[in-house]
């Protein structure tokens, strides 16, 4: 009776951390950034205006937990063609990872979709690309603007998830964002640190700024997230373009499949790569292997939707 009461009571603190049954953001105020505290210049925002003004823009949103710097090369590609290009640092990264503990996904989406409409209202022409969680950040802006005059006139989403993993898909990515939420009673994160790159050359992952460790507290908010927008998908209705490579080791490439068959854009197209570095295969505008190519086949896309 007692083996029976106990795979009981695990089988139900495993679906509480699981499922997330009953989790809501706590923390929803405003946030800020402090770009004066930032631990590298590296990891300011970027923005890049031409004189005189153009029409035509990119909203660019970095992942969790990264920074501006991971679009340096694509927002100066994006520049050279002719676009304004603002890549904003959210708000709890890029200064101490402190900062990021208690913050939660509705606070830095509530940044960026502020940061958004104010940019919306200075340009024809407005286009978003995200990356990783920026790029569902990218995807709820989609799903709540489709059909507005504020909507943005096309997106573009690069190894972006609507879920981090799928039983029924049979796509589990890791075993241990099951068990987030029980780890975060305990803790906000898992040996915390600042990344300033890598002095081994790996395809440009090597230059990637960030935190480093795993931040079980925001990421059980983000995996809340994603729930509702994986929901919402079929009310996006602006073009989109989706990129993700088929070895991507930190988000199931499934998820590009789900993005493809439940939004309603009105041209849609799915760009995969094939990777065979030793890489994550993951930030894919900062390879020098292939950043070239993918930036130019967004902005050539963004262009057939201006």
């Amino acid at each position: 009776m007692v083996y029976v009461v106990a795979t009981i009571l695990l089988g139900l603190v495993f679906s509480w951390s699981a499922l997330l049954w009953g989790y809501r953001d706590r923390n929803v105020a405003p946030l800020t950034t402090n770009i004066d505290e930032v631990f590298d210049r590296r990891c300011l925002p970027i923005v890049l205006e031409h004189d005189p003004p153009v029409r035509k823009a990119i909203v660019m949103v970095h992942g969790y937990p990264s920074t501006p710097y991971s679009y340096d090369y694509a927002a100066h590609r994006a520049f050279g063609q002719g676009f304004d290009v603002y890549v904003p640092l959210l708000p709890g990264f890029g200064t101490k990872p402190e900062d990021l503990y208690g913050t939660t996904f509705t606070q830095w989406y509530g940044y960026l979709e502020s940061y958004y409409r104010d940019k919306r209202m200075e340009y024809d022409k407005l286009y978003v690309v995200g990356t990783s969680m920026g790029g569902a950040m990218a995807l709820k802006l989609g799903e709540q603007l489709s059909g507005t005059e504020d909507a943005p006139d096309a997106l573009a989403t690069v190894a972006t998830p609507v879920f981090l993993n799928d039983i029924r898909l049979g796509a589990i990515q890791r075993w241990g964002y099951y068990f987030m939420r029980l780890v975060a009673l305990f803790t906000p994160a898992l040996h915390p640190r600042i990344h300033l790159g890598s002095e081994k050359e790996n395809d440009g992952e090597e230059l990637w700024v960030g935190y480093g460790g795993s931040f079980v507290g925001g990421g059980v908010s983000f995996m809340h997230a994603l729930k509702g927008i994986r929901k919402n998908l079929g009310r996006i209705t602006v073009p989109l373009m989706s990129i993700h490579d088929m070895g991507d080791r930190t988000i199931s490439f499934q998820n590009l499949a789900e993005i493809q068959d439940a939004v309603n854009s009105s041209r849609f197209v799915a760009r995969t790569t094939a990777m065979k570095s030793n890489h994550n295969r993951h930030i894919l505008l900062m390879y020098p292997s292939v950043q070239t190519e993918l930036i130019d086949e967004i902005l050539a896309f963004f262009d057939r939707n201006d």
